[in-house]
């Protein structure tokens, strides 16, 4: 047969090569399987049931999968984790994402997203009924999401659970010391992260909590409660809660918050001209900043504790990619900021009273972008070596065959942890440093 005519999925024969490799196919006929899929990616063990259709050169099912349990799956250029249940719910749409060990996803759709898995068994789901996990999305272990969820450049901690019909996008949400009732960060039902502003930009990128600290495991978990609307760009301490149904901008303290009232009547607005210009994209720079640190914490840390464990490794170097990923998006967003602000500057000028102190600010931001924009590019070199303590007490983790992830962070000893998190405030301070020291407005 010519290779014009060959059909482009795998026929019930060859589907045998499978079967006969111990995988478990309840009802071959039922299949497809792209031709460009290689079937030795396909692990002993793993399960796919009738009505799922994989394709892609890069699909990598590992063992005890269990693809298709409930409802038909479509998977394209997907990693499947060992023990892994793909369609727990209804349908599941995976679409250049990677999952972790034992992750188990409802019903929905995932595209450019990673799930590292679960390490517990305290709830039995990681995604509910109608998640949607969009681009740069990154569910660290255990962490998860209820019925009706949409994530897009969206990274949680290890056990942050989000409620139900809630719209998390463009946020960095840490906290909390593990998976138990009251020791992990919630974020609850109906709330909505705004990540628009009137005029339609997206410098709006939200921090709950901070890298240094709470990649560590151990600091004061955040509550926000169910049907609070967050106007980013926000920012949250540890410790920070919220009562439910309130109005939240610009900072949560540790604490209980209760949110602010919308002014009332009518004021004049320009959407062309922008207030507070330096305040927000500084706050967008110390956001880069902490993914930044992030992404060494995934090169360094993680990365020492994968072992001779090559799904591990696939997974924290997608993970990293994820992280890369949410970068690049902050500086594109803050990119097409600055751009607006050459328009604001003209209106501003022709003002009977103009603010000269603001002018001066967005004038300056406006002649130094490329080289701010190219100092945040640069990343993966904004790293010190990773102290000597720390890279010690990892090792003699990694030595132990059957560490868990959070069990070895939780496990740290003190002062590593405190060397450890001076190394990753270091490097938010090295991409924060031109921003703040070279682009100065004189006083």
């Amino acid at each position: 047969m010519s290779e014009i005519n060959r059909p482009a999925y795998y026929t019930v024969q060859e589907l045998q090569i499978l079967q006969n490799q111990g995988v478990i196919l309840p009802s071959p006929s039922h299949l497809c399987i792209g031709r460009e899929v290689p079937l030795e990616n396909i692990n002993a063990g793993a399960v796919l049931y009738p009505f799922c259709t994989i394709t892609g050169e890069r699909t990598r099912i590992y063992p005890d999968a269990r693809v298709g349990l409930r409802g038909s799956v479509s998977i394209h250029n997907s990693v499947v984790g060992s023990k892994a249940v793909i369609g727990n719910l209804g349908p599941v749409t995976l679409v250049e994402t990677v999952t972790g060990p034992e992750t188990v996803l409802g019903m929905g759709v995932a595209e450019n997203s990673v799930f590292l898995g679960k390490e517990t068994q305290v709830d039995d789901f990681t995604t509910g009924m109608g998640f949607r996990a969009r681009k740069g999305s990154l569910y660290e272990e255990d962490s998860s999401s209820a019925q009706h969820t949409d994530t897009k450049m969206t990274i949680l901690f290890p056990w942050v659970t989000l409620g139900s019909n809630i719209n998390f996008c463009d946020a960095l949400i840490a906290g909390g010391r593990g998976p138990d009732m009251g020791e992990f960060t919630e974020v609850g039902s109906g709330t909505v992260h705004f990540n628009f502003t009137l005029r339609g930009d997206k410098a709006t990128a939200s921090l709950f909590g901070n890298v240094p600290e709470g990649a560590f495991l151990r600091s004061e978990r955040l509550f926000l409660g169910g049907n609070n609307s967050l106007l980013g760009p926000l920012s949250a301490q540890f410790g920070a809660f919220s009562a439910a149904g309130i109005r939240s901008a610009g900072e949560l303290k540790a604490g209980l918050n209760l949110g602010r009232g919308l002014p009332t009547g009518h004021t004049d607005y320009n959407p062309n001209v922008f207030n507070h210009a330096r305040r927000i994209i500084g706050q967008q720079v110390h956001y880069v900043g902490q993914l930044t640190a992030l992404y060494h914490w995934y090169r360094e840390v993680r990365m020492r504790l994968v072992g001779n464990n090559a799904e591990r490794r696939r997974l924290y170097e997608a993970g990293q990619n994820v992280v890369a990923l949410n970068i690049q998006e902050r500086i594109k967003q803050v990119g097409r900021y600055v751009e607006g602000l050459e328009t604001s500057i003209r209106i501003l000028n022709q003002k009977p009273l103009p603010p000269r102190k603001t002018i001066t600010e967005q004038e300056i931001l406006l002649e130094h972008w490329s080289r701010l924009e190219r100092h945040l590019k640069n990343y993966e070199n904004h790293v010190w070596e990773l102290p000597g303590v720390l890279s010690n007490a990892l090792e003699e983790t990694a030595a132990r065959k059957d560490s868990v992830y959070t069990k070895v962070i939780r496990n740290l000893p003190e002062e590593s942890v405190k060397f450890g998190q001076d190394w990753l405030h270091s490097i938010v301070h090295r991409c924060e440093h031109f921003f703040l020291n070279e682009l100065k407005p004189d006083e």
